[in-house]
């Protein structure tokens, strides 16, 4: 199959869905497919491409901030308006895989241009109070509109299916999103690390929607009871606020490392993992990255991360938003070598079962239905 994957967001960006994106690409490359990107154009130093797969960055993005997140709102525009419609409609692409394709405005020019098979994978998840229930019911009027035009629609887990209830009769499928967990199994600890305290570690984008600041609170509250190091490995705009926290409460033991470029060394290098999203997740890439290195895992008991952390695992859920809940989960972890040996091999025993290894066939054959459904309607059409 030739198969284009359109991502709204910037694809050099970290992200879940980014790595999502590139991972399943170049899994459906080493399966035999032909596999293009195509995303919007930014600012960020470009990452390698995939092994074999192509990717075609146009328009133009401006990056703007919305429920304590980050994503591009992106435009294709003279030129690269024209070059947008002729690789969507004489790119021979068997098959069109949009990604959140709600998302302004490009993904939804790339729609109009492309009249062959569809299939579209929903990651979102607005939060809770009045914002998030105006973004749901903005998603389900979207979604009357847009929805019929895909031959099937994907959702990560049951946590996005709410807003997509409009879609009646519609075939919705769950995948899990993928990514590639080897290097997760096999990596090295960062070095300079193993000096006998036991490492918390939190890897993300540093802002409201993924929790950093919960876990300081939390992490400020055990700080004494061992030794004890917090990794935060990530950037953006709380990094100054998180900085000037630990400066203020004197936790000399919270090491900043940046957004690191490979993250698999720093899983390898920590006793714990802790991802304290109190809202906007469908899923958890990062929690299988975590389960896949054989490391216990604190998380918020948000829609998407119950969905991955099951049977003993649950018991580590915490009340999304509740540092001192996340305080007393850590506290149990820390005193316990065994316990958290134990949660380690239930996650490294687990974590195979998203790996894009796994996966990948799954998502080849949901784009072979997807081809032969319309291939159905075509004929019906006529």
């Amino acid at each position: 199959m030739r198969i284009v994957e359109i991502c709204p967001y910037d694809i050099d960006r970290p992200g879940g869905v980014q790595r999502h994106i590139r991972d399943s690409a170049a899994a459906l490359v080493a399966r035999g497919h032909h596999v293009t990107i195509l995303a919007p154009a930014t600012t960020s130093p470009l990452l390698p491409s995939p092994p074999g797969v192509e990717i075609v960055r146009l328009g133009q993005a401006l990056r703007i901030g919305l429920s304590g997140t980050r994503f591009e709102l992106s435009l294709a525009l003279g030129r690269e308006r024209a070059r947008l419609k002729q690789l969507m409609r004489h790119g021979g692409f068997d098959v069109a895989h949009f990604h959140t394709v709600w998302t302004p405005f490009m993904a939804l020019q790339a729609l109009r241009a492309f009249s062959g098979p569809a299939v579209a994978t929903f990651h979102d998840v607005p939060p809770h109070g009045l914002g998030g229930r105006l973004l749901r019911v903005l998603f389900r009027r979207l979604g009357r509109a847009l929805l019929p035009r895909f031959d099937t629609v994907v959702i990560p887990s049951e946590a996005p299916r709410s807003h997509l209830a409009s879609a009646a009769g519609q075939r919705v499928i769950v995948l899990p999103p993928f990514t590639d967990l080897r290097p997760f199994a096999a990596a090295q600890p960062q070095a300079g690390f193993d000096d006998g305290r036991l490492n918390i570690l939190f890897v993300g984008r540093l802002e409201k929607r993924k929790g950093a600041m919960l876990l300081m609170k939390a992490f400020r509250a055990i700080s004494d009871i061992a030794p004890l190091r917090l990794i935060i490995a990530g950037a953006g705009p709380q990094e100054a606020v998180l900085r000037n926290f630990s400066k203020r409460h004197g936790l000399s033991n919270v090491v900043f490392a940046g957004a690191p470029a490979e993250t698999a060394p720093w899983f390898a290098a920590c006793d714990i993992f802790c991802a304290p999203s109190p809202y906007g997740e469908s899923f958890g890439i990062i929690i299988t990255e975590a389960m896949a290195a054989g490391k216990p895992v604190v998380a918020a008991a948000n829609a998407g991360y119950r969905t991955l952390l099951m049977g003993k695992a649950a018991a580590f859920l915490v009340p999304p938003g509740d540092a001192s809940a996340l305080a007393a989960t850590l506290a149990v972890l820390v005193a316990d070598k065994q316990l958290r040996k134990s949660l380690g091999d239930w996650g490294r025993a687990t974590a195979p079962a998203y790996d894009c290894q796994f996966l990948a066939p799954r998502l080849e054959a949901i784009f072979a239905e997807a081809i032969a459904s319309h291939r159905v309607k075509v004929r019906n059409a006529i």
